[in-house]
């Protein structure tokens, strides 16, 4: 690996320096307490586990300078650029990044090699003779470049000439001033560099030759700048310290974010932060995975990101910061959390029993002489005392009380369960424990009493009690909410509302109870007792939600599974009351700095909001909390949408085009890869695609970063992709990429015209000579035509007739039975008698395999015979087609039809198959279904096929009316 040989030897004679200092870190306030830090080495797709150098062009992408070439970052993957044509390095270490306002990214190598790169296109600039260590472009285009040993260069743009500035040093870092001047961090001090100047600021107030590794102007024009011997603040000609923890730290690089705040990385003690006169820390204790700094940079989303030895860090800030083990909890798996007026926030895990107040945890456990190990208490739910403390309920232990710094057992008779999921204790001082097996009342006079589904609770399992402004107990349980008032239990029927059952949480105003359940939000009106839901027909992403609590700028927040929404307090009530059809809501989750987005429900409370309107949430990883504040300045769902490859068929297209791309004729494939570049959470960003000229509508993607077409006609297209995070569409995040497809020769509209004039004109003649053929011909064919047409018409009457005869059998067929039925409805009454007769031979299909088909053609025209007898004008008979004959009877009584079905069974059953074969017996069911011609015929033949199927069902040869 290579790096700067002086910076080494520094290095390590500070290594002893930062041994000695080491307990510094810890007198500090650690960064990590309001920063979510998160890391990649090379096992996550880094080149090298060295990070030079970090930047972030305009278009989004985030560059990391390593000693294995530079990394570009899109949030998901690392795509790398090392030496050879694509990138024109030189060498693959790369020590300096720049990125300039023009969008473009300038960066030099171990071997002195420079390039800049513009949006998919490299460019190789004129090379130096020594390794780079900075470099910086201005306005104007001209190239500043910081050698090692060899000193300060300044390029003019379009010159290939390179102008010695400051000569046998090695230079650092470079920056821009607000005047356009140049700081330069050196071997030999800090210096000032204008149009008509060159000034070394450290060595003219007394630093003498003191190497300074980063200089940085703030928005004050106070130039910030640090070394070997700490950091300093140059203004007004006068250089002064920035503050006491400063001094003695060996600072390599300096950044000043957007809040104003001093960040300072040091070669051996992590990273420092100045703000508001303050000073805090984070190194290998709290979070950092090498205490050598060797880059520090913001992003457009204003994380900080951090290169050191080992790996990349990004120092995300939050809305949400989380309470766990790591920072002093009992215990990372939180059931309950409550907010005492006092500050204190109780917080219930499956660990024991904490309590922060003031920033700092303290954990307690039950009195040695209950004879509790403290590992075995697993706190499910908290309650206010009223004489002082809280009441403390466990899942294996029954109830405590915490009060004066003690948590003692509390002896209670007749619980039914030790599973303590809720409590409340009421004015009257009576205490309201609910369990797994039901809900028990304490009062004061030591008496108590049992309440369950015998005295009218919806269910014994009690998950959540609360009490209204008229002092009514409301219990959540597994299949609905029972009130208590005055000892009288009445429920609430949530059934209409979604089948909801499970209540896990209460939120009482004084006009409304709001309640959380497994089919969504419901409120309780209490002017008329009327219920209304806010669900998922409502646009909530889900139905189950654990708890509601409201914040003090109207909101109300919702827990789940699936992280936490936040909904207007009046939109909810404008749906529930009807004039709404659809809630907006904000949805938070890991992305917002959460550990996990599973909150916990099922006990309580699970949500609390404490006295300086700080919200705290139970989560299976820690509790998390938030000031709704603190979103206004950190959420945002805007980010850049890149498309980063485009293909056509096997051709990969130049995007640096602004004119839309012309495809040859024959474009068969089109393949686009696009990605958001939205670093917060990238792995929760959601695509959608839309391909003008032949998509009308968005086409969901999901997580899927490319899009794929095939057999695209010629014409004109554009391709748009809008990234997203989930519920929050937001059409800003867009990009598109235009082409068109070039029609073969075949497809040109004035060729296709062409040849469409030329069919027509073909046409036409072929048209004009097969007249002129066809009046020559017509004669000889009139006389052709009267001679044949009598033979035709003879012709013509078989063939009627064979349309219409069943050729086996020698009866009607389908066809002219459904002739007959129509002819009959049409033309008769509607109250004429009409009856629908379906016959099937019985074990027709034995009959073929056992004495061969063709005994069964003579079965099927035997039995057609029989039924022929009885053909005639009122009674129609037809082969509806296998085994099965259908019969159409008009004008009869009921009893007429049953008696001649009756008949035509008999008739078949004792007719002689013995010339068919020996022992054959045939036997028929028929389904009858009388009715009159207004009825539908379909209708009818369907009744009277259930007919038939009763009488096979019932053993066959038999008749059956419908």
């Amino acid at each position: 690996m290579l790096q700067n040989s002086s910076l080494t030897k520094l290095i390590n004679t500070f290594l002893v320096i930062g041994l000695c200092l080491g307990g510094i870190s810890s007198s500090l306030a650690s960064l990590q307490d309001e920063y979510l830090v998160e890391t990649w080495t090379s096992r996550d797709g880094l080149p090298h586990n060295s990070i030079n150098a970090i930047s972030q062009t305009q278009d989004g992408y985030l560059w990391f300078a390593t000693w294995e070439g530079i990394a570009r970052f899109n949030g998901r993957e690392f795509k790398l650029f090392t030496r050879g044509q694509e990138s024109a390095l030189i060498d693959s270490g790369v020590q300096a990044l720049y990125t300039d306002p023009d969008g473009g990214l300038l960066a030099g190598d171990a071997r002195g090699g420079l390039i800049y790169r513009k949006p998919y296109n490299w460019q190789a600039l004129p090379p130096v003779k020594n390794l780079v260590n900075a470099v910086l472009r201005q306005s104007d285009g001209g190239i500043w470049i910081g050698l090692r040993g060899e000193g300060l260069i300044f390029r003019a743009h379009d010159h290939a000439e390179n102008q010695l500035i400051l000569p046998a040093l090695s230079v650092y870092n470079l920056s821009l001033r607000q005047n356009g001047g140049l700081l330069a961090s050196t071997s030999q001090g800090l210096y000032l560099i204008s149009s008509d100047k060159i000034e070394n600021v450290s060595q003219s107030n007394g630093l003498k030759n003191t190497p300074v590794y980063s200089a940085v102007e703030d928005a004050q024009g106070r130039i910030i700048f640090g070394g070997e011997t700490g950091a300093w603040r140059y203004q007004d000609g006068r250089l002064s310290r920035i503050h006491d923890k400063l001094n003695n730290i060996f600072v390599s690089n300096i950044l000043i974010d957007s809040q104003g705040n001093y960040w300072f990385g040091t070669f051996s003690q992590g990273i420092y932060r100045f703000s508001a006169n303050n000073v805090s820390s984070l190194t290998e204790l709290n979070g950092v995975p090498h205490n050598q700094i060797l880059s520090l940079y913001q992003d457009r989303e204003s994380s900080i990101w951090v290169g050191t030895h080992t790996g990349l860090i990004r120092l995300r800030q939050t809305p949400f910061s989380t309470w766990d083990k790591s920072r002093g909890l009992a215990g990372d798996y939180i059931r309950t959390v409550l907010a005492l007026d006092s500050g204190e926030i109780i917080v219930g895990s499956s660990r024991g029993l904490s309590v922060i107040q003031n920033g700092q945890p303290r954990n307690y456990s039950a009195a040695t002489s209950d004879h509790l190990a403290p590992e075995t208490l697993s706190v499910m739910s908290l309650a206010l005392r009223q004489n002082g403390g809280v009441w403390v309920g466990s899942y294996n232990h029954g109830l405590f009380s915490f009060d004066n710094q003690m948590l003692k057992h509390v002896e209670l008779q007749g619980l039914p369960a030790n599973v303590i999921r809720a409590i409340v204790e009421d004015n009257q001082g009576q205490l309201w424990v609910g369990t797994t097996a039901g809900l028990v009342r304490y009062s004061s006079d030591g008496t108590h009493q049992l309440f369950t589904t015998k005295d009218g609770l919806p269910d014994n399992f009690i998950m959540a009690l609360t009490l209204d402004e008229q002092g009514q107990l409301w219990i959540g349980t597994g299949l609905g909410v029972g009130i208590i008032n005055q000892n009288l239990v009445r429920n609430l029927n949530l059934q209409p509302l979604e089948k909801a059952e499970y209540v896990f949480g209460f939120h009482a105003q004084k006009e409304y109870m709001w309640m959380t359940t497994d089919r969504g939000l419901i409120r309780y009106r209490f002017s008329d007792q009327t219920l209304s839901i806010i669900g998922q027909k409502n646009g909530l992403p889900i139905d189950k939600l654990f708890q509601v609590i409201p914040d003090r700028h109207g909101y109300l927040w919702l827990t789940s599974n699936r992280g936490i929404l936040r909904i207007s307090a009046d939109e909810a009530n404008a749906v529930a009351d009807g004039t709404r059809r659809r809630i907006h809501f904000d949805h938070y989750n890991e992305r917002d700095g959460m550990a996990t987005a599973q909150l916990n429900g099922g006990s309580n409370p699970t949500a609390a909001i404490d006295a300086s309107g700080q919200l705290w949430f139970a989560t299976a990883k820690g509790v998390a909390s938030t000031h709704p504040q603190r979103f206004k300045q950190l959420v945002s769902p805007k980010f850049p949408t890149v498309i980063e490859r485009v293909r056509s068929d096997q051709t990969w297209l130049n995007l640096t085009d602004e004119q839309p791309s012309v495809l040859p004729a024959g474009s068969q494939r089109m393949t686009f890869d696009f990605v958001g570049l939205g670093y917060i959470s990238s792995q929760h960003i959601r695509y959608r695609t839309k391909l003008e000229g032949l998509d009308s509508q968005w086409i969901e993607r999901g997580s899927q970063g490319f899009a794929e077409y095939t057999n695209l006609a010629p014409g004109h297209y554009r391709f748009v992709v809008n990234a997203y995070y989930p519920y929050h569409p937001n059409e800003v995040n867009q990009a598109s990429f235009s082409f068109r497809i070039i029609p073969h020769w075949w497809q040109r509209k004035n060729i296709q015209l062409g040849l469409a004039l030329l069919v027509i004109f073909s046409f036409a003649l072929f048209v004009w000579w097969r007249l002129r053929l066809l009046r020559q011909s017509e004669l000889r064919l009139k006389y052709e035509v009267a001679q044949k047409t009598q033979a035709l018409q003879v012709q013509a009457s078989a063939f009627e007739k064979q349309a219409r005869e069943d050729q086996l059998t020698g009866l009607h067929n389908r066809r002219a039975f459904d002739e007959w039925i129509d002819q009959v409805i049409s033309t008769s009454r509607p109250n004429t008698a009409l009856s629908i007769v379906m016959l099937d031979i019985d074990h027709f299909k034995k009959i073929n395999d056992t004495y061969t088909h063709l005994a069964g053609d003579q079965v099927l025209r035997t039995v057609g015979k029989k039924l022929g007898q009885f053909s005639q004008n009122d009674c129609f008979i037809a082969r509806w087609g296998g085994e099965e004959f259908v019969m159409g009877i008009v004008g009869w009584q009921p009893h007429e039809v049953r008696a001649l079905c009756e008949k035509i069974n008999l008739l078949v059953k004792e007719q002689d198959y013995s010339r068919i074969a020996v022992d054959l017996a045939v036997t028929i069911s028929i389904g009858i279904v009388n009715a009159d011609t207004s009825h539908d015929f379909a209708e009818l033949l369907c009744c009277a096929d259930k007919a038939l199927f009763k009488v096979k069902k019932s053993g066959r040869d038999g008749v059956f009316v419908h």
